[in-house]
């Protein structure tokens, strides 16, 4: 069974109605997950309201066993041209967020010794480009948040934790963002985000980037100095890339 939250109900309706068509049983909670009393009420709202059932569970009311934080904006905008109030919204939902959500369910997981936290994060997390400022400080702390979070599960038996880290991927969220060799680095499908990262949850995998060649940044940005990162960044395109970004927040 799958539980829903977002911000806007016409889109949290018509997913619900896509996955019921599936033969899934779906719910909805409308959250703002970056609003920390909203959270813990729908929360609680959802142990009080929904039936949940599994093999070893039966008949759970609201117990989460798998918490999935995909939420996120991007404003798209330097430092200096962005709004207070827009950086402060990207820092909530993006990173904040995640601490309210995982403090809602992470303890009933810890007491039934069953459940994983997923994090669909971004490459930008480790690699940083102009124009999306908030986005990218967001992520790394998100990161950080993950990445401390899991080495704190390691002696908690049955519960696990996800970090995913794509590169840009085909939707509204980054529209118009060009790079210089799309060929080359092609935006990755939805689809194959979606199921990598279930595949990465079946196998307890603690982090992974996306596409594998993503791990060749990791290793230039740990042994090669600035200067040359920052020719590589500027031949590449990633320094331009946000400039004809129409995405939506």
């Amino acid at each position: 069974q799958i539980i829903l939250w977002g911000r806007t109900e016409k889109c949290l309706k018509e997913t619900t109605e896509e996955i019921r068509m599936m033969g899934t049983e779906c719910h909805y909670f409308i959250c703002d997950v970056g609003n920390r009393e909203e959270v813990y009420r729908q929360a609680k709202a959802v142990r009080e309201k929904v039936i949940v059932t599994s093999h070893l569970f039966f008949f759970q009311v609201g117990d989460i066993t798998i918490l999935v934080n995909n939420a996120a904006v991007v404003h798209g905008k330097s430092l200096m041209d962005s709004d207070d109030d827009a950086l402060l919204k990207s820092q909530h939902i993006n990173t904040l967020g995640q601490f309210w959500t995982t403090k809602a369910f992470l303890p009933r997981m810890l007491e039934l010794q069953n459940g994983h936290i997923v994090c669909l994060n971004s490459v930008l997390a480790l690699s940083a480009i102009p124009g999306a400022i908030d986005y990218c400080t967001s992520k790394a702390s998100s990161f950080a948040f993950m990445e401390s979070l899991t080495l704190g599960l390691l002696d908690c038996p049955g519960v696990n934790a996800t970090t995913v880290l794509p590169f840009h991927t085909s939707t509204e969220m980054f529209q118009g963002m060009r790079i210089r060799f799309p060929n080359l680095f092609p935006p990755l499908k939805p689809e194959t985000v979606a199921r990598r990262t279930v595949e990465a949850v079946q196998m307890n995998q603690a982090f992974l980037l996306l596409p594998w060649t993503m791990h060749v940044l990791v290793i230039l940005k740990s042994i090669l100095p600035q200067a040359a990162l920052d020719e590589i960044h500027k031949f590449s395109g990633s320094y331009t890339c946000m400039n004809t970004f129409k995405g939506r927040t």
